[in-house]
């Protein structure tokens, strides 16, 4: 399919919030959604909770990486907040990695601001699906709604919370109101400002202070994030509807400077008419990171730079032919992203070095579904083209080293994919709908794969072909009411998917040999070359298995679990490791099987909530902390230790309609244990002699909040 061309809800009674996961079970496929601040469970643990999806976890970057069913990173999962796709990415000192560095893709923004998340998985469908391999996750953000009562045109919300062990405290004021001006026409804003306080060192299960096992580092680490949000809504009519939203985030830790603006302006038009619904949406996304005098040990100077604007462009169409109902969505969406940065290096030439490659991708689209239904059968198909454009410098190699293009050169690597996918679903009964979907899927190189220049132009590789994946997903939903009692609702998800990865791209260690080629042969080789180059696997990866969602409510009690169980062949990148290097790619692999239980109980008339959460984790690999091995010159995975089922309870309480309290003990029995994707635990190669990358977790916690709304 490839050719080469080189929410929250408004409330008018004092009742507890509940947890609902109705919009998981709406959607015949791999979707899943969570309201958020229900338990005080982070953003990262939220995540986690969905089945076939977990986070990256790094205390150095203060950005949320999403992984979905192993995947991770630019172009493999499209994040999104609000609908914008997320391009930071981020490189952060690392001295407990021997003063190398993390490097990732992220997204930088503050848990207060945030309602609720969506998680799309395996399908390429749709704007969300655009040079997305695995899938796509979107977080929402506060609106206008979610701060007024419906009888009033002004309010105010507050988030107030302290937590122990390091947790800190965070706070948040929105203000927002809304004016009509005529019978269907009205105007609202919204502004918000957030701040927080995070600790750099806490305890683990045993008490043992995290400064033994992170060298440095958190002399640097305290926190004093700072956010501002703004929304306006204008309607001038029932057909019209505009919104512009500006949201801001600042952050100094870690020898670092972090700033990160979102604007975008959404408008969308539907008149009395089935054929139109239009929606636009415009974008201008920028970061910095500006880092301290030799706060990366080879540069006295440092700075990166990275802005991102984007245009899409929708009109979905309903109408009816013969016996089908059918939804016509036809769109397009283009994205330019641009990396740069500004260095200044203690030693050796400015072409030779793994920092933050510079580059441009522009991404261009057009895209649409076509959902039809009859009696009790739906198909939802989908296609996809895009076009990408990655842009670039690379430096002249010397004679010595043979490369193409031989001199510097200016790239320009241009791919096309068509995606086409289908899922195809019955309702067997008003109860039971079965459901099977394939998606072909791609994703094209990005600038920190075709730029990375450890070794100048000798480690680049202008010939990275894109990634292709084919996704079968087959499985059923169930949703049942009445199943126990007259009003209790029973609602499941299970599916099994099997994803054939082609072309993955993966990253290499290659030495010069005395020809000029880079090979593997190290005896027959320069001492003083080593290239570490992005390349395609020849070898398909193979992702595979099965997850579930479940969730039981009878009003005064209530149940969910997630299971997630998988299976993948993915080769290790040796950028991957912060020896020699910048820490590029995860560290470690997704636990072959993890669960979360959620069980609780709504009394008093349902103002009273206590709950409880159990968290499994199964087997899970790691990067050897002995670093690259002399023997293979790659980089070898070890197992973790087993990780314990951690337990976390909860309460709330709705004190009046205007005040809720909220507390939680996390880890209750403050088991001892390192986490699953915590780049804390992993190439400690260069670590202090006795530092631990088993006992990395925070332990008991206690965390009281209160949400204020009137």
């Amino acid at each position: 399919m490839l050719q080469r061309t080189n929410t929250i809800q408004r409330n008018n009674v004092a009742r507890m919030d509940t947890l609902t996961v109705t919009g998981t079970y709406e959607t015949a496929g791999a979707h899943s959604t969570r309201t958020l601040n229900q338990n005080l469970q982070s953003l990262d643990a939220t995540l986690r909770s969905m089945a076939g999806t977990y986070t990256q976890l790094d205390p150095l970057q203060a950005a949320v990486s999403v992984n979905i069913r192993g995947m991770s990173g630019l172009g493999r999962v499209n994040t999104m907040i609000d609908g914008v796709t997320q391009t930071f990415f981020g490189v952060a000192p690392a001295g407990y990695h021997g003063n190398g560095a993390n490097s990732g893709a992220g997204a930088l923004i503050d848990p207060n601001f945030l309602v609720g998340v969506d998680v799309t998985r395996g399908n390429s469908a749709g704007s969300q699906g655009i040079n997305a391999l695995a899938g796509s996750a979107n977080m929402r953000t506060l609106g206008v709604d979610d701060i007024l009562f419906e009888e009033r045109n002004t309010g105010v919300m507050g988030r107030f919370s302290v937590g122990s062990n390091g947790l800190g405290r965070s706070g948040m004021v929105a203000m927002a109101g809304r004016t009509p001006f005529s019978d269907t026409g009205s105007i609202g804003g919204l502004v918000g400002i957030s701040g927080s306080t995070v600790h750099a060192t806490y305890n683990n299960g045993s008490g043992r202070s995290s400064s033994e096992f992170l060298g440095e580092d958190p002399q640097f680490m305290k926190q004093h994030p700072r956010s501002q949000l703004y929304k306006l809504e204008i309607r001038p009519d029932s057909d019209n509807r505009l919104e512009l939203s500006g949201r801001s985030y600042t952050n100094s830790f870690n020898r670092r400077d972090l700033n990160s603006e979102d604007y975008y302006l959404k408008y969308n038009y539907s008149p009395r008419s089935d054929l139109v619904n239009l929606n636009v949406q415009v974008s201008n996304s920028r970061s910095r990171q500006d880092y301290e005098y030799q706060a990366l040990s080879a540069y006295a100077q440092a700075a990166v730079r990275n802005r991102s604007n984007s245009f899409d462009i929708n009109n979905t169409s309903r109408f009816a032919w013969s016996d089908y109902e059918l939804d016509l969505l036809v769109g397009g969406k283009f994205m330019d992203t641009t990396y740069s940065r500004n260095i200044v290096r203690e030693y050796e030439d400015e072409g030779r070095n793994g920092f933050m490659p510079a580059g441009r991708q522009k991404i261009s689209s057009l895209y649409s579904t076509l959902t039809l239904r009859r009696d009790i059968y739906q198909l939802d198909l989908g296609l996809n083209y895009t076009r990408s454009n990655v842009i670039g410098n690379k430096p002249a190699c010397p004679d010595t080293i043979r490369c193409f293009p031989q001199g510097a050169a200016r790239l320009d690597l241009t791919d096309t994919a068509i995606n086409p996918s289908a899922t195809f679903g019955v309702q067997v009964a008003p109860w039971f709908r079965p459901f099977v979907s394939y998606s072909h899927s791609s994703r094209a190189p990005n600038v920190q794969e075709v730029f990375f220049s450890n070794e100048g132009g000798g480690s680049m590789n202008p010939f990275l072909k894109p990634e292709e994946a084919e996704t079968w997903q087959a499985g059923f939903d169930i949703f049942k009411q009445g199943l126990l009692t007259e009003k209790d609702t029973f609602q499941l998800k299970a599916l099994a998917y099997r994803t054939r990865i082609r072309n993955y791209i993966t990253s290499e260690s290659f030495f010069l040999c005395y020809d000029g080629a880079r090979c593997k042969d190290i005896d027959n080789s320069y001492a003083d070359f080593n290239a570490h180059i992005a390349i395609n696997s020849l070898t398909p990866v193979t992702t595979r298995g099965y997850e579930l969602e479940a969730r039981y409510d009878a009003g005064i009690v209530y149940a969910s679990l997630s299971w997630s169980k998988q299976k993948t062949d993915q080769p290790t990148s040796i950028v991957s490791t912060t020896q020699l290097g910048f820490g590029y790619d995860d560290m470690s692999d997704l636990p072959n099987s993890y669960a979360t239980l959620d069980i609780g109980a709504r009394l008093l008339d349902r103002q009273l909530v206590v709950g409880g959460l159990a968290k499994f984790t199964g087997k899970s690999r790691r990067l050897s902390t002995e670093g690259i091995s002399l023997d293979t010159n790659r980089v070898e995975k070890e197992d973790m230790p087993s990780i314990p089922t951690i337990f976390d309870i909860y309460a709330s309480y709705q004190l009046s309609r205007n005040v809720m309290l909220r507390a939680s003990v996390q880890n209750v029995g403050n088991k001892d244990y390192a986490e699953a994707l915590n780049r804390m635990n992993q190439d400690l190669y260069y670590a202090q002699e006795g530092a631990s990358v088993n006992t990395t977790a925070r332990g008991r916690t206690y965390m009281v909040s209160t949400e204020i709304r009137f």
